[in-house]
């Protein structure tokens, strides 16, 4: 099942949607009243108590129900074509928006030969390093990727991101995917020259990586029934058709479940999301990473198997954006 997310004139709030057909939505909240079963608009990661949480597993079961009176023609009044509404990201606002780093060891191999050449060494990972991305940079498929002024070489790394869909406390790994409501795929846009300043500071990557619309998310979530190994799935980034990333996600140095078990030392909450890492290809690794960084014209697909493909154009920021 694929859930997401849409609204209608621009309209601030983004309503729970499940995608009928590849061109029809359902609007879970309209279908829901229908069936006397309230649900809550999609911005609110954490609901009022009197309302079913759209992203738990209750609200998922819901969306199961609804589905299945959609196919029985009872919900048709809530169907709405995809080209007549806004397409939103699978998670507007997230509770926590954590972006693990170095966790393809292939990606882990190209990055210490790029820090060798300035004098330094890389050792592998012994822990799930991350860093936060925030809600604010997140925007949707099919939306432009936007190169703020004075910004250069920006840089894109498709991931596999997962969504919380239970409370997690201290979760052990062998059960930890349980705790999981679905994937999607993430552009996990970054700003390098930013980047390398932020990283030898030693204090961390914070600017480089949340610049607004630096986190393409989509194009739908995908319920975690329908991805039961996330690490036998296929990652992929093509600019303007041309391959630069492709790898298995069995390359993760520190897999799915291990993400969830090691993070829920927090406690994690549904609508909390975690990007997995990037495979190898990224453009700063190119022979001559200036002609791979991404320019305003270029079209960017992030495609994970048994997801789908996340389109988004780059456009250089206007007047108009400020």
């Amino acid at each position: 099942m694929r859930i997401g997310t849409y609204r209608i004139s621009r309209s601030s709030d983004w309503r729970a949607s499940l995608l009928v057909t590849p061109d029809t939505v359902l609007d879970l909240a309209d279908a829901a009243k229908a069936l006397d079963r309230p649900v809550p608009l999609a911005n609110d990661w954490r609901p009022p108590t009197d309302v079913v949480n759209w992203i738990t597993p209750q609200g998922i079961g819901l969306a199961r129900a609804i589905l299945a009176a959609s196919d029985g023609g009872l919900m048709g009044a809530h169907v709405r074509a995809l080209t007549s509404v806004e397409h939103g990201p699978p998670m507007p606002r997230p509770g926590k928006f954590i972006a693990v780093g170095r966790n393809y060891m292939n990606h882990v191999r190209e990055g210490q030969k790029i820090w060798a050449a300035r004098g330094k060494v890389v050792a592998l990972p012994t822990f799930p390093a991350s860093f936060v991305k925030f809600a604010s940079s997140i925007v949707a498929h099919g939306k432009t990727l936007v190169i703020p002024q004075g910004v250069e070489n920006v840089d894109y790394e498709v991931e596999l991101a997962f969504v919380i869909g239970r409370p997690a406390y201290r979760v052990p790994v062998e059960r930890a995917l349980e705790y999981i409501a679905g994937y999607t795929v993430c552009n996990d846009v970054g700003a390098r020259a930013i980047q390398r300043l932020e990283m030898e500071s030693q204090i961390g990557i914070t600017l480089s990586k949340n610049f607004p619309s630096f986190a393409p998310l989509g194009p739908w979530l995908v319920t975690a029934d329908e991805i039961p190994d996330p690490q036998r799935l296929e990652v992929s980034l093509h600019v303007n058709g041309e391959q630069r990333q492709h790898c298995g996600t069995a390359d993760m140095i520190f897999p799915v479940a291990q993400l969830v078990s090691y993070w829920s030392q927090v406690g994690l909450e549904p609508g909390d999301m975690i990007t997995t890492g990037t495979p190898a290809g990224v453009a700063l690794a190119m022979p001559e990473p200036e002609r791979y960084y991404l320019k305003p014209g270029d079209e960017v697909r992030a495609s994970i198997t048994r997801i789908g493909d996340l389109v988004n154009t780059v456009c250089a920021e206007t007047l108009e954006d400020t």
